[in-house]
């Protein structure tokens, strides 16, 4: 196991690699937020209309099969079948709608806030980061002040974040800790992870959006994208209840589907 001291410049790449990577990581929460916030109520919309057509397909076939063996169709079976069916996919929805309610109602912090939050957040970092310092998942109270720094950070909690710069700095002199950089074993190798992880970030959703968002064309084409996909679904769920009722008026099913 190679250990290499701090001081050094792999140290110090690998100090600005952890640092960037959490700071892609929290652009790209913001770009997701900022995502939903466009598109995500049609986004929501699109599939709701889809569950209604997978909806349709299976009480289509559920009365289909009883007509087939010449049975008569149970209403109440029936919609305990469906519902039992679509359970999952009505977990999906509310979720999707939970996220774009989160998204709607997020803080958007100024690009003063946005500034400065980063800035004491690799200060806090460079002090309390698990991976920089081992003292931190040693100890209670710095445990508890890196989940503190990594709240604040999201929310880009400036005042929180300078308190706790300065509740850090003094329980490490209350606990003879001078923030001196820690050895850390097999930094080669953490070093080309932590590459890899940016460039995964970089290229893949959420980060992505950032490009997405701030081309206008893009946001239009994107929007136009997703009109399209939802009057396709509409247009086939209204095929799907012409069916519905074809089969209900020709099978002799006595009772309301809907």
């Amino acid at each position: 196991m190679d250990i290499i001291k701090s001081g050094n410049s792999a140290y110090e790449e690998y100090e600005r690699l952890l640092l960037e990577r959490d700071a892609l990581l929290k652009d790209g929460e913001s770009a997701n937020l900022a995502y939903l916030q466009m598109f995500g109520s049609i986004q929501a919309e699109i599939y709701e209309t889809k569950l209604e057509c997978v909806k349709k397909k299976k009480t289509i076939e559920y009365i289909q099969s009883f007509i087939n063996r010449g049975e008569n169709v149970d209403a109440a079976d029936m919609r305990g079948f469906i519902d039992r069916e679509m359970a999952s996919y009505y977990a999906e929805l509310r979720r999707m709608l939970k996220e774009k309610k989160k998204a709607d109602e997020a803080t958007v912090s100024n690009p003063y806030e946005v500034k400065r939050s980063k800035e004491l957040y690799r200060r806090l970092a460079k002090l309390l980061h698990p991976d920089l310092n081992p003292h931190t998942d040693r100890n209670n109270a710095l445990s508890e002040l890196w989940h503190r720094t990594r709240i604040a950070y999201a929310c880009n909690d400036v005042k929180e974040l300078a308190e706790i710069e300065v509740l850090v700095r003094k329980v490490l002199r209350d606990l003879n800790i001078d923030g001196a950089r820690a050895d850390i074993p097999d930094l080669k190798e953490k070093t080309e992870e932590l590459k890899n992880e940016i460039y995964e970030i970089t290229t893949s959703e959420p980060y992505t959006y950032i490009a997405l968002l701030e081309d206008e064309t893009a946001v239009n084409e994107k929007m136009s994208g997703f009109k399209a996909q939802l009057d396709e679904a509409k247009a086939y769920l209204a095929d799907l209840e012409k069916i519905l009722k074809q089969i209900i008026l020709t099978g002799g099913v006595n009772f309301d589907v809907r």
